[in-house]
């Protein structure tokens, strides 16, 4: 093997480079594909509400150019930050983002992208994933006329609520608040009061206690912390309640946001956990974030994830490995609930009496699903019973082992929207932004699988 070391000491100069995309690029190929005209159509009333509610006054907004970045954004899963750089530096991404179609074409940069994003309610991103799996069916790489159920779980961007924790962060937004006070105002000092140090150092020593250490001295560890907190929390509300609203108006924003978790949030808090301690059970209902209301807590029964914290997604998957999703108008969702709700939007994606089977595990299950299923004219329902539930035999023993088998293939596609997206646990820091993830993570899960469609296809014709 010879060796040659040209360009070894040579220096790097900015060049135009002439760079050509392949007309089977996978990023040329989706764009073509793509419905751009519908999803324009989506997303206009979201565009049109501005906060004066005059959005024909100012700069346009050159859509073409966001929803591709939008697009793309939900299909590599990278941050607003990478997806500009992405953007800059890649031919292919500036293609599908509408260069050379858009006049005067730029890269967005990353606060618009967040922007754009922003204002595109949940349900529009809702609209947009499962759209793409109509898309897949006019293409022919999907069909609606098999169904299977099932729900997950995404995680919410949060620590793990423990009374520890979350005594300790309460203690830390006293501490915030009563800062700015003293600062904005001149406010009595002993009544705004924080001992940060007492606080921080009885919450270390509640957390690193031994292993061996006894119910009985973990609870008075635990009181010590609550009773460190609990004082200046009172106080504290007390003198935020008293302020008037020209005062309250002139704090910054932040200060505003953790005034309004400690005067609606702190009390309550402090007498559930209150509670926990005196009788080492929960109160129903008790808060398990400060900065998130929509979040419960629930056991799948997974070795590595006793328990999850976040909010229910239900899923429908189709012929062709496509997702589609309900509206989450709850956190919890219940499966046997929402059976009834993703048999009503397949029907409004695909039309009536176009399915013919629906499988979903034993969560599904009640007489009234059953019958819905029949109905609906279903021909073969897989909606599995419990061992103490005597099977009808509607089903023959081929089919019934088919439907069950056929259910569990959504499985690993759940793990894939999780893994591609922030389905699995978000990113987002407020209800609405993490609902709107969970939908956006199925729009990329479905746009990855259209890529790989007609990857696949354009093999296969190669191939003949």
């Amino acid at each position: 093997m010879s060796i040659c070391k040209i360009g070894i000491k040579s220096k790097v100069f900015a060049k135009k480079v002439l760079i050509r995309i392949a007309d089977n690029h996978p990023l040329i190929l989706l764009a073509n594909l793509l419905p751009w005209e519908e999803m324009y159509d989506l997303i206009l009333p979201d565009l049109k509400k501005t906060a004066k509610g005059n959005w024909r006054v100012g700069r346009k907004l050159k859509v073409r150019i966001h929803l591709g970045v939008y697009v793309l954004q939900q299909v590599m899963n990278l941050t607003d930050r990478k997806m500009e750089y992405a953007v800059k530096d890649n031919a292919a991404y500036q293609l599908f983002c509408g260069k050379e179609l858009v006049k005067k074409w730029h890269c967005p940069d990353h606060t618009k992208i967040e922007e754009f994003r922003s204002r595109l309610t949940p349900e529009t991103q809702r609209k947009l994933a499962n759209l793409m799996v109509t898309n897949g069916v006019k293409l022919g790489i999907a069909d609606a006329s098999a169904l299977d159920i099932d729900s997950t779980v995404q995680e919410a961007n949060m620590t793990y609520p423990t009374d520890g924790k979350m005594l300790k962060k309460l203690g830390m937004i006293c501490s915030k608040v009563s800062a700015a006070l003293k600062k904005r105002f001149l406010c009595d000092k002993a009544a705004l009061e924080v001992n940060v140090k007492e606080i921080s150092s009885k919450a270390n020593h509640y957390f690193f206690l031994p292993k061996k250490t006894s119910s009985e001295d973990k609870a008075k560890a635990l009181k010590d912390l609550w009773e460190s907190v609990s004082e200046p929390v009172k106080q504290i509300v007390n003198v935020c309640i008293a302020l008037s609203e020209e005062e309250v108006q002139s704090l910054l924003w932040n200060i505003k946001k953790a005034m309004t978790q400690l005067i609606e949030l702190g009390e309550s808090y402090l007498s559930a956990a209150k509670k926990f301690i005196d009788t080492q059970r929960s109160k129903k209902g008790k808060r398990l974030s400060f900065h998130l209301s929509e979040v419960f807590c629930c056991t799948k029964g997974k070795v590595h994830k006793k328990y999850e914290f976040g909010r229910a997604f239900q899923l429908g998957r189709i012929i062709g490995n496509f997702l589609f999703v309900i509206p989450c108008t709850d956190v919890v969702m219940e499966d046997s609930k929402s059976f009834a709700g993703i048999l009503s939007e397949h029907e409004k994606l695909f039309g009536k009496e176009i399915l013919n089977s629906v499988s979903t595990d034993t969560n599904y299950y009640s007489e009234e699903n059953v019958k819905l299923s029949k109905e609906k004219k279903i021909r073969k329902i897989g909606i599995q019973r419990a061992r103490h539930i005597t099977d009808r035999g509607d089903l023959t023993v081929e089919d019934r082992k088919m439907l069950y088998n056929r259910r569990a293939g959504i499985e690993p596609l759940i793990g894939h929207a999780k893994q591609g997206g922030q389905l699995g646990r978000s990113r987002m820091k407020s209800d609405q932004t993490i609902l709107a993830s969970g939908y956006s993570s199925i729009l990329g899960f479905n746009l990855r699988q259209t890529i790989r469609a007609i990857m696949l296809n354009k093999a296969q014709d190669l191939v003949v």
